[in-house]
């Protein structure tokens, strides 16, 4: 074969083999487009050493805070507002509010006991508000019970002095939480002594009429409920028991959470909006059922106090039963101050006072 065959074969090999590189290059430039250059070469290594993006994220093993989130939150919350009670002192505080209420307590039943008692038409609603405080108070305090039916034959001048010691107590007790507020949003304490006085005694008269009116409720709601059977009619007598039950004793809850979030809305040096008092409100009357399940439950099953009191045994149990009533409003309003800081009201305060 002459040489010049030999050339054109040769050309016509690479002639080919460019073409071939050229639409090896074309077919890599279209796959770029579509592919990014990342994922085109992938290294394993280099994958595994990357961040996960927010996509990889979703694709691994879900963490226990993505699957309730609120739920982790509140239990992050209440951990973080026992920590401030505790930092804030709330333990001695809810020991001088303690103290108060053991001392507002008795007056109380004395005076009322003796108004209920002093007529036979009224001898039954004692009764009935007897029951009520089986209820409410932890199990293994009967003592109360007895000295509320067994108050009779006191004078009316002793009745008065009474009701109004009972009174001045009872501000002592609102006059202790709210120190424990103030502490809690970390506010100066710029009322004077007449000022808290007549605030706490303003706040004692208007928390203690909604209560008294969810107290007759439950107390007397077997008397309502009798007097609806008998205009209704028995044949729905399940349903209306059903009904009533569930309706007095939401009444009840409702105005424990607004009586709470009324101290809470007014107790400070300057009112807080309602909304920002109400989850407090309502995690403080959910502890206070709580705990007093849970005490009654130890009162009956485990601790006796009579052993070591004696006949103060029940009172001490009231004692501690009250101490941890008040732990749990200090609590409450400490989780407000974590929802709703006021911080920055504390140093407005500070500067109207120093002006």
């Amino acid at each position: 074969m002459p040489p010049l065959c030999f050339a054109y074969l040769r050309l016509a090999d690479s002639w080919r083999t460019l073409r071939i590189k050229l639409l090896t290059a074309e077919l890599a430039k279209i796959s770029q487009r579509r592919t990014p250059r990342s994922h085109m070469h992938a290294n394993p290594q280099r994958l595994q050493d990357e961040a996960p993006g927010p996509t990889l994220r979703l694709l691994e093993t879900p963490d226990d805070s993505t699957l309730s989130p609120l739920v982790f939150r509140f239990l992050n919350l209440l951990r973080r507002a026992v920590w401030r009670a505790f930092q804030h002192d709330a333990f001695a505080i809810a020991k001088a509010s303690a103290y108060s209420s053991i001392l507002t307590f008795f007056p109380t039943l004395l005076v009322l006991g003796s108004v209920l008692q002093a007529r036979r038409n009224t001898q039954a609603f004692s009764r009935e508000i007897s029951d009520a405080l089986t209820r409410i108070l932890p199990a293994g305090t009967s003592t109360a019970q007895a000295y509320l039916r067994g108050s009779t034959g006191r004078s009316l001048s002793l009745l008065f002095t009474t009701a109004l010691l009972s009174l001045w107590l009872a501000s002592g007790v609102m006059i202790s939480w709210m120190e424990g507020f103030r502490r809690c949003y970390e506010l100066p304490k710029i009322w004077g002594l007449v000022k808290e006085r007549l605030i706490a005694l303003s706040l004692v008269i208007l928390a203690g009429v909604p209560l008294s009116c969810a107290t007759i409720l439950v107390a007397f709601g077997n008397r309502i409920e009798t007097r609806i059977l008998f205009h209704i009619g028995h044949e729905f007598s399940p349903y209306i028991y059903l009904m009533w039950m569930f309706i007095r004793w939401l009444i009840a809850i409702c105005t424990s959470v607004a009586v709470i979030a009324l101290i809470y809305h007014n107790a400070v040096p300057r009112t807080q909006p309602w909304h920002s008092v109400l989850p407090g409100a309502g995690l403080a009357t959910c502890m206070w059922f709580v705990v007093t399940m849970a005490f009654g439950f130890y009162l009956q099953h485990y601790a006796d106090y009579s052993v070591i009191y004696g006949s103060l045994g029940a009172a001490i149990a009231l004692l501690v039963w009250m101490y941890l009533i008040s732990l749990v409003i200090l609590i409450g309003a400490e989780f407000n101050a974590i929802l709703f800081p006021r911080s920055l009201l504390g140093s407005e305060l500070a500067a109207g006072a120093v002006k």
